[in-house]
Parts: structure tokens; sequence; C-alpha cells
């Protein structure tokens, strides 16, 4: 939706803009991380729910409902204020997911 002021399709341009930079953003990040071999902790990526539903193929609601407090067993995320982000590849979500996974017994 354009306001009053704004000419048509002002919203769709800065949609696009704000999808360069913030894949700009990841890919300093990565590059960022793997630079700064010194610090000693190991550079994670980071997802929104967004990111990580699409990765797991699972509905974003589902992850968001995932991380409240009422769940038995929350995925492990970083709240920053209002926002929720995931450490992509971090053994907390490793072994939430390895939990989580259901085996079926092999009957012999």
């Amino acid at each position: 939706m354009s306001g009053a002021g704004s000419p048509p399709g002002a919203v769709c341009r800065t949609a696009r803009r704000w999808k360069s930079l913030t894949k700009s953003m990841k890919t300093a990040g990565a590059q960022h991380g793997a630079q700064n071999t010194l610090v000693g902790a190991p550079f994670f990526e980071v997802l929104t729910a967004e990111e990580l539903a699409e990765r797991w193929r699972v509905p974003a609601s589902w992850v968001r409902d995932q991380c409240r407090s009422r769940s038995t067993d929350p995925i492990p995320h970083i709240r920053l204020g209002r926002y929720v982000r995931f450490s992509w590849g971090s053994p907390e979500l490793t072994q939430w997911w390895v939990r989580r996974q259901s085996f079926k017994k092999q009957i012999n």
C-alpha cells in the first residue's frame, strides 16, 4: 500500500531494497564470522522464524509457537526485544532437533 504522498509502487521498491540489504548483511556477517576466528567462539548463521520455517518446511507460525514459554520443549532461540532469532548450526538447536525426531522401532 502506498501512502497518499508516495508514488505508485514505492512500497514494492522499498521491499526489494530491504530484501537486498538484508541479504548483503547476511553475507557480510558470514564473511565477518569466517574472518573473526581469534575470538574463539564459533559463528552461527542467524535466522528469523520465517527463514527457519522455510528450511524445515513448516509454517512460520508453528516455529513461533514452539518458542513460547508454554511449550514443553521450546526451540532454542534468542530474544532481541520483540524479535526472535535462531542460531543455525548451533549445538543447542541440533540437540533440540535430535530430541524431537521420532524414530520408529524396527521389528525383526
